[in-house]
């Protein structure tokens, strides 16, 4: 992860969402983007789930709320966010969308979606990009990538006031944009592939570059004098 960020032209920050983080919104205060990552599954009550599920992986309340409070406070400030595999589906849940809770069981897998750890250093299948996306326009309009994959779970349902943007040839949806806000959500881990992967880098130079022209613009807005209000009248 640090090391795809640093390449991309940033300067990561990391924060340890393991345990109860205070202070989150001051540190979010002080970067230019927020990057939500890859890990465990989350707390299935926050969508339509069964925390007795025996498939569930990892789960951790905590993680769960220090990673939405700084998404919440990234999205009041307009900094980019940038939601890898985990991080998509929190942000699927927390805007109301529904969650597969696992792939092979509820769905059924004509593409395997689960590899191993190991695997994330290569590609192993193919997703589709929408022209019109943000994420295109990251990968230079390539209307097809090939990309790793990690997740047993899925986005059954994209909540509202968000596109799909991407998917694999199984239909299954692999990255998701907010029309109308700088986020950009995939299932894959570009944050891994870039060593291999120059498409996968440009993901990575594009949300940097996306999170620096954010920062300028908001400086420049709050270095702007306020306006003289002129009474009209008696």
């Amino acid at each position: 992860m640090f090391e795809g960020i640093v390449e991309a032209g940033a300067v990561p920050l990391a924060v340890d969402c393991q345990a109860e983080v205070f202070g989150i919104d001051e540190i979010i205060g002080r970067v230019d983007g927020l990057v939500l990552s890859g890990g465990g599954d989350i707390d299935p009550m926050r969508y339509q789930g069964d925390r007795q599920d025996p498939t569930l992986r990892g789960v951790n309340v905590d993680r769960d709320e220090n990673e939405l409070r700084a998404w919440r406070s990234a999205r009041s400030r307009g900094i980019p966010v940038l939601a890898i595999c985990r991080g998509a589906q929190l942000l699927t849940a927390e805007l109301g969308g529904d969650l597969y809770m696992d792939l092979p069981r509820d769905r059924g897998e004509l593409v395997k979606h689960r590899y191993t750890e190991e695997a994330l250093a290569t590609t192993v299948h193919d997703i589709s990009v929408a022209g019109s996306s943000q994420l295109s326009e990251w990968l230079g309009g390539m209307p097809k990538i090939s990309v790793n994959s990690l997740h047993h779970q899925g986005i059954k349902k994209l909540p509202a006031g968000t596109v799909e943007v991407a998917y694999a040839d199984d239909g299954l949806i692999e990255a998701f944009e907010m029309p109308n806000e700088p986020v950009v959500a995939v299932q894959w881990h570009p944050e891994v592939l870039w060593k291999t992967s120059d498409e996968q880098l440009n993901i990575l130079k594009g949300f940097v570059r996306q999170a620096t022209a954010s920062a300028q613009n908001r400086l420049s807005n709050a270095m702007r004098p306020v306006p003289a209000l002129v009474p009209m009248g008696n």
